[in-house]
């Protein structure tokens, strides 16, 4: 019994496995800024619009979008050389995360899914390389 308490409870376990695959710090942030960003750009459809696309956004920036940052980490550190690592690392995660996004927005619900897509065009890549370079140079 005493083993089973220092362990901690199955929602601190499930928690700590969950950490196996996703990166919860880069997960939470990226959700909140990436859900009021597609919110904005669909707020001129009505709030429920704007409201189902940004949840959208923020729930698949925190599940995806934490896998794709530990999947960042792991393919920058498994890569000899930093260059070549930076390269493969950035433009894999980014190609994924980029065809992902635009298809979750492409299902029923966000009004302009390519516009809706576009802050991950343009923020994903740079971010990934800032949180790949950080992760490579420690």
């Amino acid at each position: 019994m005493k083993n089973e308490m220092t362990r901690g409870g199955p929602i601190r376990r499930s928690i700590k496995f969950a950490q196996r695959f996703i990166d919860f710090p880069s997960a939470i942030a990226g959700a909140i800024v990436m859900g009021l960003i597609v919110g904005a750009i669909n707020f001129g459809h009505g709030w429920w619009p704007a409201a189902t696309a940004a949840m959208k956004q923020a729930a698949y920036t925190f599940l995806f979008g934490g896998m794709m940052i530990k999947l960042l980490y792991i393919i920058v550190m498994a890569v000899p050389g930093k260059i070549k690592a930076l390269i493969l690392a950035v433009s894999a995660v980014s190609v994924v995360t980029i065809t992902l996004v635009y298809l979750v927005h492409s299902l029923k619900g966000t009004p302009m899914p390519f516009a809706s897509t576009l802050p991950t065009v343009i923020l994903a890549p740079p971010g990934f390389l800032f949180l790949a370079l950080k992760k490579k140079n420690h």
